[in-house]
């Protein structure tokens, strides 16, 4: 028995040191692989709150947008309001037609700023054609005519849009109308002009003691209320000529500015300003237009003058526009440009030198006129 019972502790002994011995196995640590379920899961969430937020923001836009249309159709100097229509650009050299009306306050049925803008936002350019308010329009059986701003009161925006795609032979889908109380906002918001006032503009309305208009001549920065006589000014002739060319310098000067704001404050800004303007472009639109813009320069944005010659019938001055030229400027705005025109055409000129040598008798409304070039001798420029 003890000799069973030593060799029993013996091979106990003997197996607890081969199990010392024997070496312990390492269990492998299984490597964490990516997750990518649970990354699509996260992705898809992200997504979801983004476009909800995006969506949102849409929503109230549009329904601020639509709210400030209809809240213009209350005020009775105004054209009837009309749901907005989305803006899109329907071909690489169609640009989009927009028609810019400025509203005289003085003279409520008349439309005294008439603008012609071509955006292509494809090509990144944008066109400016500045229609002489006194452009003479003759009626079809060429018995009788009358001045362009006298069909807004006639028939408001839409028989004005109707009267400018037929002098133009296209499609204008869309319009902003800007009346004076919008138009000092927009100063406001963009930035006050630095511009110089090649003379002195007085004015007097009928049986009034004080001057309505009264600037001095010189270099100045124009608060919204001087801005808004600048542009009004209407020269001793009656010839609106002179008005269109420093509306155009005084709108180059604002979008200027405008230019200079980081994107994010101009898409701020037209925000701000674009429910005072009665249009069918709605404010989401109008920040989507913007964005497009927003890398624009200055040499891609253009200002032009419909070509004419100025004509007196019966006491009334006329600006008489040529059917031929009109149509070299739409085909400009549609890229078919002479070979030579000149890529920063002189502020408030119809064409610059190089394409009214190329276009004949263009070059009749592409002159500086005589004041605004007085105007840049007296700035040494």
């Amino acid at each position: 028995m003890d000799e069973q019972q030593e060799q029993q502790e013996r091979q106990g002994q003997s197996n607890e040191t081969e199990a010392v011995q024997r070496p312990k196995r390492r269990r492998r640590k299984k490597k964490r692989g990516i997750r990518w379920d649970r990354i699509a899961v996260a992705f898809v969430i992200v997504i979801v709150i983004i476009s909800s937020l995006v969506y949102g923001i849409g929503a109230v836009m549009r329904y601020v947008s639509s709210t400030a249309t209809n809240s213009t159709s209350a005020s009775p100097i105004r054209p009837e309001a009309v749901a907005t229509i989305p803006v899109e650009q329907k071909a690489l050299d169609k640009p989009i037609y927009i028609l810019v009306v400025g509203r005289d306050a003085s003279q409520q049925g008349e439309g005294d700023a008439i603008f012609l803008a071509a955006l292509n936002k494809d090509q990144g350019k944008l066109d400016i054609i500045g229609i002489p308010s006194n452009t003479k329009i003759e009626s079809r059986d060429k018995t009788s005519q009358q001045a362009i701003d006298t069909f807004y009161s006639a028939g408001n925006i839409k028989l004005t849009k109707a009267v400018v795609e037929d002098m133009f032979h296209i499609s204008v889908p869309y319009y902003v109308i800007v009346d004076e109380e919008a138009f000092k906002k927009m100063v406001n918001v963009w930035g006050t002009p630095d511009l110089y006032v090649e003379r002195d503009m007085v004015h007097f309305e009928s049986g009034a003691d004080t001057a309505d208009i009264n600037l001095a001549r010189g270099y100045q920065r124009l608060t919204d209320d001087k801005a808004l006589q600048y542009m009004r000014f209407l020269d001793e002739d009656g010839n609106a000529f002179s008005r269109t060319v420093r509306t155009e310098r005084l709108i180059k000067e604002i979008i200027s500015r405008q230019n200079e704001s980081l994107t994010v404050t101009k898409l701020w800004n037209v925000w701000r300003i674009w429910g005072d303007f009665t249009t069918n472009i709605s404010s989401w639109d109008a920040m989507k237009l913007t964005f497009a813009m927003r890398s624009m320069e200055a040499k891609q944005i253009r200002y032009f003058i419909l070509p004419g010659t100025k004509e007196i019938i019966d006491g009334t001055t006329y600006w008489a526009y040529d059917p031929t030229e009109a149509q070299q400027l739409i085909g400009i705005t549609m890229g078919n440009e002479p070979v030579d025109i000149g890529s920063e055409p002189t502020t408030g000129s119809g064409t610059s030198k190089s394409n009214s040598d190329a276009n004949g008798k263009i070059n009749e409304a592409g002159t500086k006129n005589s004041s605004e070039t007085e105007a840049e001798k007296d700035k040494g420029i």
